[in-house]
């Protein structure tokens, strides 16, 4: 591919902008669609994923009323197999973009039941196709024509184009988690530094972890499973890495809960990452009824609340600083906190 025109660098770049400038993954089909049309003419264009080769999640088309209906849609995901370029994807995890004809023939094409009961009908002659995630959904973009094959000009430009697609759609998925972030109190987060380390945002997390991997944790440590995990996340975004693979969340499991925790890259320049864990507040909020705390830590709990001090609490109730201390650290453990303004927190859920 030579050196880009003036006027394909502007609309290049144009592109760009409108693709970065998505800001929900709701609008990024759209978003992406019309960006891409604008660089590749093209008959119709289309954003789909999938969870696996029989179940579609969105299938989004430009013109819009270019979608097919619920019978082409069936066939499609009826002779699924016998797409050769996703079938490609698929097995390799190479989301590389091509034309169909990169890999049979214009007339093996044709012999196919996917031409004959989807293709045909939809009027489309010719494909080019890219990936933009591959992992438990396949995420992808294809463009149709009637007349004529995609150059290797023009698939050498969608290629150019592919890392940003994929950057732009982990940017939606990551701007997504962190408004749910906002809104699920389900949720905790914690800042790893690259230096080791870590920052809660909330007490909660601590307690997690004490849960699930069944070890002492605290702000200074964390469990060798969870850092070596951490450390295959990093090393996904390798310099030398266009497009990193795609992030697997971790799992603990312990009996019938569950704890999953995602990474959330904090970018080549950055000096930590957060880490999301996703977790059942059921079980992560002991309220003090539920702690059993007795009529005494119940009064020091309620004058903690107050702001009173250890000193003003001992005063109050005609017992020494050291006594209310003890009595602190017996609440936290009950209610399974590791300071006390988490305890007083929780008090009031």
């Amino acid at each position: 591919m030579g050196l880009l025109s003036g006027n394909e660098y502007r609309a290049f770049s144009e592109a760009l902008e409108r693709l970065y400038g998505i800001t929900s993954v709701a609008e990024f089909p759209a978003g992406v669609l019309s960006s891409v049309r604008k660089l590749l003419p093209c008959n119709t264009i289309c954003f789909n994923e999938m969870a696996g080769p029989t179940s579609m999640v969105a299938w989004v088309t430009e013109p819009t009323n270019a979608l097919p209906g619920p019978l082409l849609r069936e066939a499609f995901v009826r002779n699924f197999s016998q797409h050769p370029v996703l079938v490609h994807y698929a097995s390799t995890g190479d989301g590389t973009s091509y034309r169909i004809s990169d890999f049979i023939p214009h007339q093996e094409f044709h012999n196919l039941p996917l031409y004959s009961e989807y293709y045909r009908p939809a009027c489309v002659e010719y494909q080019l196709t890219a990936a933009i995630s591959i992992s438990t959904h396949q995420a992808g973009i294809a463009l149709d024509r009637d007349s004529r094959d995609f150059s290797d000009e023009e698939r050498l430009s969608l290629e150019l184009l592919r890392p940003h697609l994929a950057q732009a759609f982990r940017n939606v998925r990551t701007l997504d988690l962190m408004r749910q972030l906002i809104e699920d109190k389900n949720k905790r987060l914690l800042i790893v530094r690259r230096s080791g380390q870590t920052r809660s945002v909330s007490d909660d997390v601590w307690r997690i972890l004490d849960r699930y991997f069944d070890v002492p944790s605290s702000r200074d440590s964390l469990p060798d499973v969870l850092l070596g995990w951490i450390k295959r996340e990093r090393s996904r975004f390798g310099e030398d890495r266009d497009v990193p693979p795609p992030s697997v969340p971790l799992v603990i499991r312990k009996g019938a809960q569950k704890l999953v925790v995602r990474f959330l890259w904090g970018g080549n320049t950055g000096d930590s990452d957060t880490l999301v864990l996703e977790g059942d507040r059921s079980q992560s909020v002991v309220t003090p009824e539920e702690a059993n705390l007795t009529p005494r830590e119940l009064e020091i709990l309620a004058r903690l609340a107050e702001g009173k001090t250890n000193a003003e609490i001992g005063l109050a109730l005609s017992i020494s600083p050291l006594t209310v201390k003890k009595h602190l650290e017996h609440i936290c453990s009950k209610m399974q906190v590791h300071r006390r303004t988490a305890a007083v927190g929780h008090s009031y859920r």
